[in-house]
C-alpha cells in the first residue's frame, strides 16, 4: 500500500510539472503573429535574403536564397509555402533589403560594415577549374577538380564540395 501512495504522489508531481511547464510555454506560443500579406507584398525591384517571406498573387513564398527581381512561384529561388508563415517572435524572417544599400554582385552581412562576396549561380555552359565557387540551389559550391556541365551536389563523380561555412550563406531552411 506504501509503494501505491508513492507511485501516486510521484504521477501527481510529474503531472503538476508538466502543467507548468506547458504554462511556462504559451507566452511565447502566443507571442507569434501571423504575417499580413499586405506588409510582405513582393517588390521585383528587392533583394530578398534566404528565409524572407513574401506575398503573390494569393499564395504565400519563402526565398531559398537571395536574389533580386526574380518572381515568386515562376523561379526556384521561391519555395511555396502551403500556411501563413509567422512574422512574430524570434523566428521573424529577414526583411528584404533596399537595392540601394547594396553594391552590385555584394551582400551585406550582419555587421554593417562588413560585405560578402556572393557566387555566380552555376551555369551548365560554362567551364570551372579547381577552387572556383558558384551558388546552387541555395547552396555554395566549390570545384575539387576541373569541370563543364557536372551539376554541385552530384556525387559520382565528384567535382564539387559544399562549402558549409561561406559568409554568403545565411540560417536557411531545408530544401
Amino acid at each position: 500500500m506504501m509503494k501505491a501512495t508513492t507511485s501516486i504522489r510521484r504521477a501527481r508531481t510529474l503531472y503538476g510539472l508538466l502543467l507548468m511547464t506547458l504554462a511556462l510555454g504559451m507566452p511565447a506560443l502566443a507571442s507569434a503573429e501571423a504575417c499580413d500579406p499586405e506588409d510582405h507584398e513582393w517588390v521585383p525591384s528587392r533583394y530578398y535574403p534566404a528565409g524572407s517571406v513574401v506575398f503573390h498573387n494569393d499564395n504565400w513564398y519563402e526565398s531559398r536564397e537571395i536574389h533580386e527581381g526574380k518572381e515568386p512561384g515562376i523561379t526556384f529561388d521561391w519555395k511555396r509555402l502551403f500556411s501563413v508563415p509567422e512574422c512574430g517572435g524570434d523566428n521573424a524572417p529577414p526583411d528584404p533589403i533596399d537595392p540601394s544599400d547594396v553594391e552590385e554582385g555584394v551582400t551585406q552581412t550582419d555587421s554593417d560594415t562588413e560585405f560578402c562576396e556572393r557566387p555566380e549561380q552555376w551555369l551548365f555552359a560554362e567551364s570551372y577549374s579547381v577552387g572556383s565557387q558558384v551558388s546552387h540551389g541555395g547552396k555554395i559550391w566549390e570545384a575539387i577538380r576541373d569541370t563543364k556541365g557536372d551539376m554541385p551536389g552530384i556525387k559520382e563523380p565528384p567535382h564539387w564540395k559544399l562549402v558549409e561555412d561561406h559568409c554568403a550563406i545565411q540560417s536557411q531552411p531545408a530544401l
